[in-house]
C-alpha cells in the first residue's frame, strides 16, 4: 500500500518508500512491500482546488497540515447542531477513470465523536457515487492509502433528481470527503481530518504470487502458546478470552480454536485424558455439550468464572466454528455425545442454507459453515455452499473473494475472506489453488500496514489501520507471500507467558474493526496454528465423497450469474435433480416478469444458458430459474 506525488509511476521495488515517513516524523521503517501504486489524482500538497460545503448548523475550514507524504488537506468541522460539513475537490479537468478498478486514499482522524465518514465521486452529470467508513474519523494515525475497489461505491444520489443512477466514470469532477451525523442522537462534536494522495490503480493487473509458502517450525513458541492457552483457564471449564478485560468473557469462537489447539496436543488412551491439555479439553467440551440449546446452537458469550450466560445472537460463524472443534475432539478423545452434541449443531446449521447456497450475506460465516458441513459428513450441504463461494462472491476481474454478499453487493477487502476462503479452495474436493493464491496476494497488497512506532509490519483485517496479529497468523496460516518475515513479526510480540496480543496497539471499533492490545486466545491460537499447521480439517485433502455416498444431490442449484455485475451479456448455469418442465425467466425490482428466456422439458443434469439484456435498462433484476416443485433465484445488476 502506497501513497505517492502525482509524478509517481513506479516499479514495485521502489514502494520501499511508502513507510518512509511516519505520522510525520520523518522516521525510516522497515518496507511494508510490495503493496500498490497508482495514478496520483489529487497530491494534497495545498489546499488549490479544495473547498469546504457545510449544512445547516454546522461549520469547517481547510488548511495545509503535515502529511504522510509532504503536506496534506486538514479538514477542520465541527457539526454543532447540523449533519454534515465536507471537503470538496473540484478537479481542473474531467477525469476519465473509466479503466481504473481501485482506489486508494491516506486518511487520519482525531480523538473526536465517532461519525460516518463518506467518501465520493461526482461525475458531470451530477451523479454522485460514494461509500461510508463508520467512525474512521476517530483513529488518530495515518490509515495509509486505504484501498477501495471501485465496486463498493454505489449510487448515493442525483442532483437534480431523477431516474439516471449510474455515474460516468469516464466524466469525474469532483471528489468530496464528508463527515456526516450518523444519527440524530448520535455522533456530532467537533475534530480534524486529514486528507493524502488519492490514487487510483487497475488491480486487474496485479501479479499474483506462484506458490504456497510455508514457514520454518519452532516448537518452543508453540509449546509456548499452548501454556498460555492453559492458563485461561476457569473453574467452570470455559477460558477467558482477553487476559485483561475486566470483568473477563468467554467467547464461542475463542473457545472453539483453544479446544481445537488442545485437541492437537492432548493425549487420550481409551477416552482417558493423559495430559494437562486432554483434561482442560474434556473440561471445556463438557460444559459446552451441557450448554447446548434444545435446538442444537449454542449461546455466544458467557461468564468464564460462574459460567452464566452472557449473550446469544445465534451468530452462524461462532456456531460452525465450535461444531469444527467438537468433531476433531470427538474422533480424538472418542468422546461419544460430543459427536452427538456436533451433529445436532451441525442440524441447526443446514436448515440455514438457501437454494443458493448462501446462509448469511458475510463471505466468513458461509465459509466457517462449509467447513462445519465437510467435518460432519453433510458433503450435499457443503457442495450448495461451495457453488456460491466460486461464484457469487468471487471477483473474476480483482481476484480476491468480497467481504459478503447481502441486498447489495459488498465488495470490500476482509482478512478472513481470503485466508479461511482461500484454504477452502485449496482443498482438493474444491482445487482451485489458484484463486486461493490471488486473494492472498491481493491482500497482500491491500492490507498491509506498520505500527505507529514505525518497527513493526504486519497485516490489518479490513482497514489498514494498525496491525491484527490474528489476521497476520491466518495469512501465514494459508500460505501467503513472505510467510517467514511476518511471522518473525508475530513472534517478536509473543509475551513472556506465551501469549499474543490482540495488536501491538490499541484503537476503537470503527468501520475497520477493533483493534486491543490485550492478551487474547484467537491471536495466540492462531499463532498456533501458523506454526504446526491450519485448524481446518483435512484442510489439504477433503476428499469427493463417491457417486451414490452420502446421497445425490437433491436439490435445484442456480449458480450466480457471471459475469455479475454485467455490460450486455451475462451467463447462467443450473443443476436439475430430476426431468421437469424447466422455466428461468427475469424480472424487474417491482415483480413484472419482462423476459422468459427459457420454457421446456430437460434432462437432470448441468446446463447452461445466456442471457442477452438488449435494450434493458441499468438496473437489479432477479432471475428466477423454476423446476415442477423446486425453484431458485439470483439478483443480476446491469450496468451500461
Amino acid at each position: 500500500m502506497k501513497s505517492r506525488r502525482s509524478t509517481f509511476q513506479l516499479p514495485i521495488f521502489l514502494t520501499i518508500l511508502t513507510f518512509l515517513i511516519q505520522q510525520g516524523g520523518g522516521q525510516i521503517i522497515p518496507p511494508c512491500v510490495p503493496g500498490w501504486s497508482g495514478e496520483t489524482l489529487i497530491d494534497c500538497e495545498s489546499a488549490l482546488n479544495w473547498s469546504v460545503e457545510t449544512g445547516a448548523g454546522a461549520s469547517g475550514s481547510l488548511a495545509p497540515a503535515a502529511g504522510f507524504i509532504d503536506n496534506a488537506v486538514e479538514l477542520s468541522w465541527n457539526l454543532g447542531s447540523g449533519d454534515w460539513v465536507q471537503a470538496k475537490y473540484t478537479f481542473p479537468q474531467p477525469l476519465d477513470l473509466s479503466g481504473k478498478d481501485i482506489f486508494g486514499l491516506s486518511l487520519r482522524g482525531s480523538s473526536s465523536p465517532a461519525n460516518r465518514l463518506s467518501l465520493m465521486f461526482a461525475d458531470t452529470n451530477n451523479v454522485f457515487f460514494g461509500i461510508d467508513l463508520e467512525g474512521a474519523n476517530l483513529i488518530a494515525r495515518w490509515m495509509v492509502n486505504l484501498a477501495f475497489p471501485k465496486k463498493m461505491f454505489y449510487h448515493f444520489f442525483t442532483l437534480p433528481p431523477h431516474t439516471g443512477a449510474q455515474i460516468d466514470w469516464s466524466q469525474i469532477n469532483r471528489f468530496f470527503a464528508a463527515v456526516k451525523r450518523p444519527a440524530p442522537a448520535s455522533g456530532g462534536g467537533s475534530g480534524q481530518l486529514r486528507i493524502d494522495h488519492l490514487q487510483a490503480g487497475r488491480a486487474a493487473d496485479w501479479p499474483r504470487q506462484a506458490d504456497f509458502e510455508t514457514v520454518l517450525p519452532d516448537s518452543t513458541a508453540a509449546a509456548n502458546a499452548i501454556n498460555y492457552l492453559l492458563s485461561q483457564k476457569k473453574s467452570s471449564g470455559l477460558f477467558q478470552s482477553w487476559k485483561e478485560e475486566i470483568p473477563g468473557k468467554a467467547h464461542l469462537y475463542d473457545q472453539a480454536l483453544t479446544l481445537l489447539a488442545l485437541t492437537r496436543e492432548g493425549i487420550w488412551q481409551g477416552g482417558l485424558p493423559l495430559d494437562e491439555p486432554a483434561r482442560k479439553a474434556d473440561s471445556l467440551a463438557n460444559f459446552l455439550i451441557s450448554a447446548q440449546k434444545p435446538d442444537g446452537h449454542w449461546a455466544r458469550t458467557w461468564d468464564p468464572e460462574s459460567g452464566a450466560e452472557l449473550s446469544d445472537d445465534g451468530w452462524v460463524g461462532d456456531q460452525a466454528w465450535w461444531v469444527l472443534a467438537l468433531i476433531e475432539y470427538s474422533a480424538k478423545s472418542g468422546h461419544p455425545a460430543a459427536a452427538v452434541s456436533a451433529n445436532a449443531g451441525a442440524d441447526w446449521l443446514a436448515v440455514k442454507i438457501d437454494s443458493a447456497g448462501k446462509v448469511v450475506p458475510s463471505t466468513e460465516g458461509n465459509v466457517d459453515v462449509w467447513w462445519a458441513m465437510i467435518a460432519a459428513g453433510r458433503y450435499p450441504q457443503a457442495d450448495l455452499i461451495q457453488d456460491y463461494l466460486l461464484n457469487a462472491v468471487w471477483d473474476e476481474d480483482l481476484q480476491y473473494w468480497w467481504r459478503g454478499y447481502g441486498e447489495y453487493p459488498d465488495p470490500a477487502i476482509a482478512m478472513d475472506a481470503a485466508a479461511w476462503v482461500g484454504e477452502f479452495a485449496k482443498t482438493s474436493r474444491v482445487n482451485h489453488p489458484e484463486m486461493a493464491r490471488a486473494a492472498l496476494s491481493f491482500v497482500r497488497r491491500t492490507l498491509v500496514t506498520a505500527d505507529t512506532g514505525g518497527t513493526l509490519c504486519g497485516f490489518d483485517g479490513m482497514g489498514p489501520v494498525g496491525i491484527w496479529c490474528e489476521g497476520t497468523a491466518q495469512y501465514l496460516s494459508a500460505g501467503g507471500e513472505d510467510a517467514q518475515a511476518f511471522l518473525n513479526m508475530l513472534r517478536s510480540l509473543q509475551r513472556a507467558d506465551g501469549g499474543m496480543p490482540g495488536s501491538p496497539e490499541s484503537w476503537p471499533g470503527s468501520g475497520f474493526g477493533w483493534l486491543s492490545a490485550w492478551s487474547g486466545l484467537a491471536p495466540t491460537a492462531w499463532l498456533y496454528f501458523a506454526l504446526t499447521g491450519s485448524p481446518f480439517p483435512a484442510a489439504a485433502s477433503v476428499a469427493i465423497p463417491p457417486a451414490g455416498e452420502h446421497g445425490a444431490i437433491r436439490q435445484l442449484i442456480l449458480k450466480q450469474n457471471y459475469p455479475n455485475p454485467f455490460n450486455a451479456v451475462t451467463v447462467f448455469e443450473y443443476f436439475l435433480p430430476i426431468a421437469e418442465l424447466t422455466q428461468l425467466s427475469i424480472f424487474d425490482v417491482s415483480g413484472r416478469e419482462i423476459a422468459v428466456l427459457l420454457n421446456e422439458k430437460q434432462s437432470p443434469g448441468w446446463h447452461k444458458l445466456i442471457f442477452e439484456a438488449g435494450d434493458l435498462p441499468s438496473g437489479v433484476y432477479l432471475a428466477k430459474l423454476s423446476a415442477g416443485r423446486f425453484s431458485a433465484s439470483r439478483k443480476l445488476l446491469l450496468v451500461k
